[in-house]
């Protein structure tokens, strides 16, 4: 009795831990309500020393973990270095980590993640700058997400971090439909080389200004992240300091704009606003460089150099809007605001925000909330830069530090309701903002027709409207009227109304945008993050008519596709006997994304296959989605944006292996059959109760049944459709038995076989 006792006792302890590390692991790596654990083993005590001495010999090395732990996850072989500038010192328990789980085996990650980056809460009394800052960037462009993170080493707690998602190839797959483009930190490189002879070496700092036609001679100002790039990087500077009437053919404006927007009204000055670096541009697969904000340890106020000088607190609480508006030194800024309307909509960003922050009561609530999230987790970590007084007072209140030296935070929410106020008065945002309303569509939009746009627009001398229709394109500009003669209403009676042809297309993607002497206005006001889009009638496609039906994720010598690559593919098959318009219909392997790739304007026909190659290369001729498909497996999804018809979950495959469905049975394939059926014959086993055999699946006119007499008796057969309709009644057949089906209609159907000894349900598809 005793030993069932402690029998019990033992299996109810392992179901616990079971259950509260599945539940561990389940939570998202970036969820803002919880704290993420991290536990590092090394096989030495000496770990801290080693670290330093790889920063200082390489910042590159790594030194491999023999455990890591993330969230109940267990990881061996993980290279761990430390990282940052000014965040790391020697001397520090608590210093920056990048820990690559990956660095050793390929297929190591988390929830798809494979490095982490955390930072140490140095120059951070309220350890809220960094969260907060990615948290308000990210309502108006794509931005990390950011939350917390408890750091073990060998056991020993070292202290609460920021877990901050690393800007790599898969956060521009998702944010900019590619990730081989050229990409850059806008950093000084760590790694330093011998620049050409005549290279200025007057500015290294990553402003994008312009020293010379070189393209070498900017290698040692700027972090390349990419392949190739060197020359693009140059035509943007080029561009943007000698030609910027081309400047958005080469760069997202809009997108630069809400970056300078913010680091003016949250005083973020370790930022291209302020330091000149600490930023990045991924070029797009639109040739547009496209600015993503970075390291915001300092948000709110925590770096006081402008980049002209340090402030004090009350100048930082009163900077102008202007800043930098005339400083060659800067020409992101500079050159843009030269231009009068990139100007306006600068101001009308800055005003948005502030507007955004006032509402929400400068996100207090998202303090408090967070704040009480890691109070405990904050005041155990020993190795933190300031008291735990500072972290409770400094979201609300002014913390100020004497030693060693001095020096003010702001508080968080004081900063920001300081700057709103004071920027309510100023000559750029006291002045009267254009207003628009009462934007009227049609209630029915077809293909090939003409949408009509109108709205209200008071306080504005024009009002333009930025339509595209697809999200990876770029919005295209289209003059709004008010003059009568474009089915506007009277002339001049506030009515602006313009007409885009839809085409073929499935959706529109629009926003208005009105600006008059002083200041712009737009609607939605967050344009061009956010937009408002249109339906565009596009065919219905029925469940069972279309099916993701075979692919490819590892293509190393199968097939080559127009532009003579090995790239994977995915194979759509129409299994109706109709032809299919798939314009409007998009495939995805990231079910939060359904929208990920829009399928051009193209018709599958009956009964025939289709393929697309997944190889990220959307500029090529032909079909090619945006993303690429892992080796390690996932599942693709074919929808019309909201609903998904089918979806197939892909394991990890080898190479030139390929995966699709048998009937409705899915396996893998040795001998791919790419744009054709699948060789899909049921095997036979002999110890099989009921061994059939069904040639072929699927099947066009007719299909064999065929089985191993093994003394069972007879077979009786009853054939189903997919929706549950009796086709075939009972009979029972032969050995080997032929079933007419030139009268069924394409789709599945499901046999079910009974004997003596068991019974069997079989799925075939009709093509």
């Amino acid at each position: 009795m005793k030993n069932k006792y402690r029998v019990n006792i033992v299996a109810t302890l392992l179901l616990v831990l079971f259950v509260s590390n599945n539940k561990i692991a389940a939570q998202s790596l970036y969820d803002l309500s919880t704290i993420q654990e991290l536990r590092i083993s090394f096989p030495f005590n000496n770990w801290d020393q080693k670290l330093d001495s790889l920063h200082t010999a390489n910042v590159s090395a790594r030194l491999i973990a023999t455990k890591v732990e993330l969230n109940g996850v267990v990881f061996d072989s993980v290279g761990i270095r430390y990282k940052g500038n000014s965040t790391y010192n020697p001397t520090r328990v608590k210093n920056p980590l990048n820990v690559k789980l990956d660095f050793i085996k390929s297929d190591q990650n988390f929830q798809g993640f494979n490095t982490l980056k955390l930072s140490n809460g140095f120059m951070d009394p309220s350890l809220l700058r960094e969260v907060m800052g990615y948290y308000i960037t990210r309502k108006y462009m794509p931005a990390s997400q950011a939350n917390f993170i408890k750091v073990f080493i060998n056991n020993a707690y070292i202290g609460l971090y920021t877990n901050v998602e690393n800007v790599a190839k898969d956060f521009c797959s998702n944010n900019y439909y590619s990730s081989d483009n050229a990409f850059f930190q806008c950093d000084q490189a760590e790694k330093k080389v011998t620049l050409p002879t005549g290279c200025s070496t007057m500015n290294q700092i990553p402003t994008l200004s312009y020293s010379s036609s070189d393209s070498n001679c900017y290698k040692n100002s700027y972090e390349i992240e990419s392949d190739y790039g060197w020359s693009e990087l140059y035509k943007l500077i080029n561009i943007l300091n000698n030609n910027t009437t081309e400047i958005e053919k080469i760069l997202d404006v809009d997108r630069s704009i809400w970056m300078l927007a913010l680091n003016n009204y949250y005083v973020n000055f370790d930022s291209y606003s302020g330091s000149g670096h600490n930023y990045l541009i991924y070029q797009d697969n639109n040739k547009r460089f496209n600015t993503i904000m970075w390291d915001l340890n300092e948000f709110y106020g925590a770096f006081n150099n402008s980049g002209t000088g340090s402030l004090s607190l009350s100048q930082m609480l009163s900077l102008t809007p202007s800043l930098h508006f005339t400083n060659n030194a800067r020409p992101l800024i500079a050159k843009l605001m030269a231009n009068a309307s990139f100007k306006k909509r600068y101001f009308a960003h800055l005003n948005t925000i502030m507007e955004d922050a006032v509402a929400s009561n400068h996100y207090i609530t998202l303090g408090l909330q967070l704040q009480n999230l890691i109070k405990q987790a904050a005041t155990d970590d020993a190795n933190k830069f300031f008291p735990t007084s500072a972290f409770l007072g400094n979201l609300q209140n002014d913390y100020t530090n004497n030693a060693p030296i001095g020096k003010t935070y702001p508080g968080l929410i004081s900063l920001s309701t300081a700057r709103a106020n004071f920027l309510k008065t100023t000559s750029e945002l006291n002045v009267v903002q254009p207003t628009i309303s009462d934007i009227i569509t049609p209630s029915l939009i077809t293909k090939n027709m003409n949408i009509k746009i109108s709205a209200k627009v008071s306080n504005a001398n024009t009002c333009t409207l930025f339509n595209r229709f697809n999200k990876q394109d770029i919005f295209q500009k289209a003059t709004m009227y008010d003059d009568c003669l474009h089915d506007d209403g009277a002339a001049n009676d506030g009515i602006y109304a313009t007409s885009i042809f839809s085409g073929r297309n499935t959706e529109m993607q629009y926003y208005i945008y009105a600006e008059n002497n002083n200041i712009a206005a737009l609607s939605p006001a967050r344009a061009e993050y956010e937009f408002h889009t249109l339906q565009i009638n596009s065919s219905s496609i029925a469940v069972d008519e279309i099916y993701i039906n075979e692919c490819m994720s590892s293509n190393q010598s199968y097939v080559k596709d127009a532009q003579d690559d090995y790239d994977d593919w995915i194979e759509l098959w129409n299994a109706s006997s109709r032809d299919i318009e798939l314009c409007g219909w998009y495939l995805t392997d990231d079910k939060s994304n359904l929208k990920k790739y829009l399928i051009p304007d193209t018709f599958i026909k009956a009964n025939t296959f289709l393929v697309i190659w997944a190889d990220e290369d959307g500029t090529d001729a032909g079909l090619h989605s945006n993303f690429k498909l892992s080796k390690s497996g996932e599942t693709l999804y074919f929808n019309d944006g909201s609903i998904i018809i089918d979806s197939l979950k892909i394991p990890a495959l080898g190479e030139d292996i390929s995966y699709g469905r048998c009937g409705l049975a899915l396996q893998e394939f040795s001998k791919p059959s790419i744009a054709a059926r699948n060789d899909c014959v049921t095997s036979v086993e002999e110890n099989d109760l009921m061994a059939i055999n069904i040639f072929p699946n699927p099947v066009e006119d007719n299909f064999q049944i065929r089985f191993l007499d093994q003394g069972q008796g007879k077979i009786s057969i009853c054939i189903f459709d997919s929706k549950g309709i009796k086709i075939l009644n009972d009979r029972f057949i032969d050995q080997t038995t032929v079933v007419d089906t030139r009268d069924w209609k394409p789709g599945m159907y499901y046999l079910k076989l009974s004997c003596a000894y068991s019974n069997r349900v079989m799925k075939l598809i009709k093509i």
